[in-house]
């Protein structure tokens, strides 16, 4: 586990933690989404386990140490005190955490750290990165799974993202709801479905020879059945050539154009060559709302192809989240509110949980964002729950971690029923309405005051 994947300022500040004496004083960090980034309407939490690991394993490693002892901006605190607790370091806190494939909204803590000052401090960087990143693409691929309707949506995006991101990405388009990624690490890492058709390249390979070959050669080496990309140089003869080539062509997949226009010509084209079991994929820089324009508009697409909209999600590269320290014990042992204030860029303190309700037929009614030790109503409603569990207490962790491929099978089976519990106003992909939030605040958490200044 590579203990550098941390920001400076967060070894600047163990080390003065550590000068001061204060390094060991117990805090509660808390994860969440300030905002929902725009024409969001809800996430979905994925890269839990990616935290679990990184907690259970971090370690400094002497090169990792000595590094930063040659560093002359840490000098002053880089005391054999500081180093003596990097080389011993072990995460021995407690994690709290709303499980992966779950529902959550703006404001409600995703995960909470209460560990030393020092510990909870060191983990910001790491835990914002991955909570950002693959939470991001969970929610944009929940909202194109959303728009194709049952249809397939395979993740094609590892080209367009860091090479060691991309099983990353793929892994939470998959608990999302997508049917598979073309990542192949993703495959080998987390047992996620792996599937890919052809390049334009293989077509123009076979220069001396044509398409129509390149499509007869594919086909013999995949007998089973294969997808061929049919617009390298004209989407509707290649339908036909893809027709001629046997039947170990299962799906054609058309990549550019207009894809409603090809999408209906290329269907009677393989209809009137007598193959209408052929299945036709769409791709070329869709994003949720052009395959939801597609099928608005009658285009016969079977499944949908989506890389760059789903792991760069450009209409919101940011997810925002933020982590922030929201109680911390005093000089006395006493458990202390606190939050930052700044107008515009406000922290909200005290360590909270979520508790959710929903109705009779499980769909999603109300979250009441509550102080975590706040007593509840007298007369709880039975339908409503905590959603963060514990994870870690005391750095050990409270269940056994399932497998890679395990967590993210109980993860997408989460994701099937979260997304499932979702109200119409939450599920619609309407650009520029805003239903109203589900998020409700207690009122002893409204009325909460903080220490600081």
């Amino acid at each position: 586990m590579h203990a550098l994947l941390t920001d400076r300022y967060e070894l600047a500040m163990l080390g003065a933690y550590l000068r001061e004496g204060i390094a060991e004083r117990r805090g509660v960090f808390e994860l969440s989404v300030r905002r929902l980034p725009p024409n969001r309407r809800f996430l979905l939490v994925a890269g839990l386990d990616r935290v679990v690991r990184y907690l259970r394993d971090l370690r400094f490693t002497d090169t990792e140490v000595d590094y930063l002892r040659s560093q002359p901006s840490l000098g002053d605190v880089m005391t054999d005190a500081m180093e003596g607790y990097l080389r011993e370091f072990r995460f021995r806190g407690d994690l709290d955490a709303i499980p992966e494939g779950s529902l959550a909204f703006e404001g409600e803590p995703i995960l909470r750290v209460g560990a030393s000052l020092a510990e909870a401090q060191l983990l910001e960087t790491y835990l914002l990165g991955v909570i950002n990143t693959e939470t991001r693409v969970a929610s944009k691929a929940a909202r194109v799974v959303l728009a194709a309707d049952g249809r397939p949506v395979f993740e094609f995006g590892a080209r367009r993202i860091d090479p060691l991101t991309a099983p990353h990405a793929g892994r939470a388009a998959y608990i999302a709801g997508c049917a598979g990624t073309s990542c192949e690490q993703a495959g080998l890492s987390f047992g996620v479905p792996v599937s890919g058709t052809i390049a334009h390249s293989y077509v123009l390979a076979h220069v001396d020879d044509g398409e129509e070959a390149a499509f007869h050669r594919f086909a013999e080496s995949f007998p089973k059945g294969t997808t061929l990309l049919i617009d390298t140089f004209d989407a509707r003869r290649g339908a036909l050539r893809a027709a001629r080539a046997g039947s170990a062509v299962r799906a054609v997949r058309i990549d550019s154009g207009d894809l409603l226009a090809l999408g209906h010509d290329v269907r009677r084209i393989l209809d009137a060559a007598g193959r209408p079991d052929i299945q036709i994929i769409a791709s070329d820089d869709l994003d949720e709302q052009r395959i939801r324009a597609l099928l608005a508009d009658g285009a016969p697409y079977d499944a949908f192809g989506v890389g760059t909209a789903i792991t760069l999600t450009p209409d919101a590269p940011s997810l925002g989240a933020i982590y922030k320290l929201v109680e911390i014990d005093d000089r006395r042992d006493v458990r202390v509110p606190v939050g930052k204030r700044s107008p515009g860029k406000p922290s909200s303190a005290g360590a909270k949980q979520v508790y959710r309700r929903l109705d009779s037929d499980g769909t999603l009614v109300e979250d009441t964002v509550r102080l975590s030790d706040e007593a509840l109503d007298p007369n709880p409603d039975p339908e409503a729950f905590g959603l963060l569990v514990p994870v870690m207490r005391s750095g050990k962790l409270v269940r056994d971690l399932p497998s890679p491929s395990e967590a993210v099978r109980e993860a997408r089976e989460r994701a099937t029923r979260s997304m499932g519990s979702l109200p119409p106003g939450l599920r619609s992909l309407e650009e520029g309405v805003s239903p109203p939030s589900p998020v409700v605040i207690s009122q002893a958490l409204s009325a909460l005051s903080v220490r600081g200044d």
